[in-house]
Formats: structure tokens, C-alpha cells, sequence
């Protein structure tokens, strides 16, 4: 029913459809584009969006790379665009309880609304494009997966993989210190 077989959510060396979230980009990019992803807009950024579909429903996945080595060190996941409050909170839950499994209790979570909204209110879906709604769940930089509500009305799953996210603070430091 929410793709269970097709997500693979796998600690400490994340998977996301059998892709791991490592390496360089150009052969991650290429793994995705094997299975029906395309990429939009420009490849050579450090930020490549990619669109495909699982299980008929269209994804969106923007891979992040490191500016000189271009090492993957994130890749965030967003789901199919969702239209009521109880269908996005449904999904939100369902997806949570998935990574609650592979990876035990989230070491952070919320769950709220900011003035002036309010569950129950009729707003809710307002509320999240405006961001006055948060619902996210964050694991340990060990495991590095996090789980939101976006602002584009759809559930963000994102993968970190802490050794290129250190690289990618390192490079980044290194281009600054060239520039000033």
C-alpha cells in the first residue's frame, strides 16, 4: 500500500530503492536514470533535482554533492503532493512508523502548530504552506535520516551520510578561504 517493497529504508549505509547514499554523483545520478528518473535542470550543479515514478505516483529526489569531489552526501526524497490534512498526516504516520522500525524511536520529534493555526481549525493545509505546521522526526548523525512535512504539502524523507556531509563542510570551508 506505501510501497513498502519498493522504499528501502537501510541504517548505516541508507538505501533509497536499492541505491546507496554514497559515492560520486555522476554514478548515483546514473543508477536513478537506469530506473526511469530523469534529471531537470542542470547536472553539473551541486543540487540535482531528478523526477521519476514508483508504483505509477510521481517522486521528486534532489541529490546534493560536494562542491570539488562531488560525493554525494544527502538525498532528499519527496513524495507525491498530498490535498487534505488527514491524507498528508496518514501518510506522515505510516512513512514514520516504517522508519521507527528500521531505526528505533527518532532521537527528536515535533509535532505542532504555530499561532495562528491549530489542528482541527480547517486551515491545516494552510498552515503547512505556510509553515506553521511542523511534523518531522530526526534520527542520530549516525543514522542521518529525517522525516518532515514540507512546505509543498508533501512528505520529505532525506538521507545524510555524515562522513561526505563532513567533506562537504571541509570543501566548502577550503572555496571560502580562496575567495576572502
Amino acid at each position: 500500500m506505501f510501497f513498502i517493497s519498493t522504499l528501502s529504508f537501510v541504517s548505516k549505509g541508507q538505501e533509497f530503492m536499492g541505491v546507496k547514499v554514497e559515492g560520486d554523483k555522476t554514478t548515483f545520478i546514473n543508477q536513478f536514470k537506469a530506473k526511469g528518473f530523469a534529471v531537470i535542470g542542470d547536472p553539473s550543479s551541486d543540487a540535482v533535482l531528478m523526477r521519476g515514478t514508483i508504483s505509477g505516483k510521481a517522486y521528486e529526489l534532489v541529490v546534493v554533492s560536494t562542491p570539488k569531489t562531488k560525493k554525494i552526501w544527502k538525498l532528499s526524497v519527496f513524495l507525491p503532493e498530498v490535498t487534505s490534512w488527514n491524507s498528508i498526516k496518514r501518510e506522515y504516520e505510516n512513512y514514520l512508523n516504517i522508519l521507527i522500525e528500521k531505526y528505533g524511536a527518532p532521537d527528536k520529534t515535533y509535532r505542532f502548530f504555530s499561532s495562528p493555526y491549530e489542528e482541527g481549525d480547517g486551515y491545516e493545509m494552510s498552515a503547512i504552506t505556510l509553515e506553521k505546521c511542523v511534523y518531522s522526526a530526526y534520527w542520530s548523525e549516525s543514522v542521518g535520516v529525517s522525516i518532515q512535512i514540507s512546505k509543498y504539502k508533501q512528505i520529505k524523507i532525506a538521507y545524510e551520510n555524515a562522513k561526505n556531509s563532513l567533506l562537504d563542510d571541509t570543501e566548502k570551508k577550503e572555496l571560502n578561504s580562496k575567495i576572502f
